[in-house]
């Protein structure tokens, strides 16, 4: 048990390292989304929901293989999350006598729940539907400590900054003044929050009883590993004491000390610590075992195989809503920004496992995590938030730690090509536009010289227009628009380029886009003097991108 702890605290550290370390410069001698990329689940389900064979993620297919050999070793050395519950059950369990109860056969049939949440989980996955991003262990714990424990390690770091104000004007303490931490803000934390600490708080109905009863990797790794070849034996020294079967943390031992449901068992050595007689050990077995049978049940299979129909179907499934004579057809990830690179968004939402690794390490906290704009198969899936911060042009980070390739790995110059939306002015708050006033900050933040300024009739002063062939989309001059509230000037997902393989420079040149300041003042934009808007029924003005039927 103690080597167990050993090697368990070990490996959390080079976990919480790692997600430390994704920021620029990424370490260049291992990957920063290592343990996502360990996830058997997050292998499988993607590959089937994305019909096509990812790499990196593809880790995890080496783990089911080493299980067929040790058993589920990841479930209880490895595992971020594991750990996390281990340590929380220390104080969230009841009192010993309760919490390790029996493994009598209610407890054995609970252990069969996260067989039927698998088979649902991918059963809505061949319909091109991933919920990965829900019960996912290694995206589960990954995404809590992003959005969840980071900002307020963050925000308790800057109150210890603050109280250190006094230190600095002691000698040798003055680089206190110049010392500073950033803060970081991200929507939907309270709900990952929430959800992060109701599966800790399972503990109080019994140890690891997410690992135990519902955890869809741990019933992947559990079916490879029903008679793994090192496995827990019991020799003739053993007196029936059942102080094994009691301490048992997942409940793998049955009535009988000697019969073990290997497919449960996460090796964690604990019984042969324990054990009095010294009669236990693991290793290759030396003679036939009594065998633990696992019966889901026809039907109940069926049930989770259509429930996970059923929940695909839903996810796939268009709303038309129409308003008199015209209909407008309203598709909500339609107003989403993605990252650059991202690939197309049918694609993208299957491939992304909200695991939250691009929102850690963006430099500018731009990427935010969504809540139902995308869907629900798109729950926690990262947008660009414009007016909170535009995206460096400088950084193209998040394609270097997506686990399973929803965003492209760009060079820095085709990144300058992957479009991600246009920039469109609402001239009803605009300062040039609507009261008349001089205003050039977004013409002077561009960074491709997208926004010119030309006068109009109605106007003494210059006003903005965009030169939509130029602008990649990039949110600065949303940033910082002066306006209070919605900014005047807002960026779209009109005209977004997004590609699964090839080259944005060669698309771009196809189509005469131009990405680049010097490169576009070669070519002079004369905008009409009262551009053509689209308007609804109202005869309010509507952003590029809505489509009315």
């Amino acid at each position: 048990m103690r080597f167990q702890r050993i090697v368990q605290l070990v490996l959390f550290g080079c976990f919480i390292f790692l997600l430390w370390r994704a920021t620029y410069p990424l370490p260049g001698w291992v990957p920063v989304d290592l343990f996502v990329r360990l996830d058997p689940f997050v292998s499988v389900s993607t590959m089937i929901a994305a019909r096509t064979w990812i790499g990196a993620p593809a880790w995890g297919f080496a783990v089911l293989g080493v299980s067929l050999v040790v058993g589920r070793f990841f479930c209880g050395y490895v595992c971020p999350l594991g750990s996390t519950i281990d340590f929380s059950d220390r104080f969230i369990c009841r009192p010993a006598g309760r919490a390790f109860r029996n493994a009598g056969p209610s407890q054995l049939k609970s252990c069969r729940w996260k067989y039927l949440v698998l088979v649902a989980l991918l059963c809505a996955a061949v319909l091109g539907v991933s919920y990965t991003f829900l019960l996912s262990p290694l995206a589960l714990v990954t995404r809590s400590y992003v959005l969840v424990v980071y900002p307020v390690l963050l925000q308790l770091g800057r109150l210890g900054l603050a109280l250190t104000d006094a230190l600095s004007a002691l000698p040798g303490f003055g680089w206190l003044r110049y010392a500073q931490i950033d803060q970081v803000h991200f929507g939907t934390a309270f709900l990952s929050m929430l959800l992060f600490l109701g599966i800790l708080l399972l503990g109080r109905i019994q140890s690891r009883f997410w690992c135990r009863t519902i955890c869809p990797a741990g019933a992947l790794m559990a079916l490879f590993s029903r008679r793994p070849l090192l496995r827990r034996n019991v020799d003739a020294k053993c007196t029936q004491c059942g102080l094994c079967i009691r301490k048992c943390p997942m409940g793998a031992i049955k009535e009988d000390p000697t019969v073990t449901a290997h497919g449960e068992c996460i090796v964690c050595l604990k019984c042969r610590d324990l054990c009095p007689e010294g009669a236990i050990d693991f290793s290759r077995p030396s003679k036939p075992e009594k065998s633990v049978s696992l019966d889901l049940g026809r039907r109940r299979v069926l049930a989770a195989g259509a429930s996970g129909i059923a929940a695909g179907l839903l996810a796939i499934v268009e709303l038309d809503s129409v308003h008199g004579e015209s209909s407008i057809r309203i598709d909500r990830r339609s107003t989403l920004i993605r990252p650059p690179g991202a690939v197309p968004e049918e694609e993208f939402v299957r491939r992304c496992i909200g695991c939250g690794e691009c929102m850690k390490v963006c430099p500018t906290n731009t990427l935010q995590p969504v809540l139902l704009e995308a869907g629900v198969d798109g729950l926690w899936s990262p947008k660009t938030h414009a007016r909170y911060a535009g995206c460096e042009q400088g950084c193209n980070l998040c394609g270097q730690v997506c686990p399973t390739g929803a965003i492209r790995f760009l060079s820095l110059e085709e990144k300058k090509y992957a479009k991600i939306g246009s920039a469109y002015i609402d001239r009803s708050r605009c300062i040039a536009w609507e009261e008349d006033r001089k205003c050039l900050i977004c013409d002077e933040i561009c960074p491709y010289d997208a926004i010119v300024m030309r006068g109009v009739r109605a106007n003494t002063n210059s006003v903005p227009y965009v030169n939509e062939s130029r602008c990649n989309g990039c949110g600065y001059c949303e940033q910082k628009c002066p306006v209070l509230g919605n900014a005047a000037i807002r960026v779209s997902p009109h005209g977004e380029v997004r590609l699964s393989s090839g080259s944005y420079q060669s698309h771009a040149r196809t189509y005469g886009l131009v990405f680049h300041a010097e490169e576009g003042m070669k070519e002079e934009f004369v905008p009409d003097e009262m551009p053509e808007e689209k308007q609804d029924k109202g005869g309010r003005s509507l952003p590029p991108g809505f489509i009315i039927d």
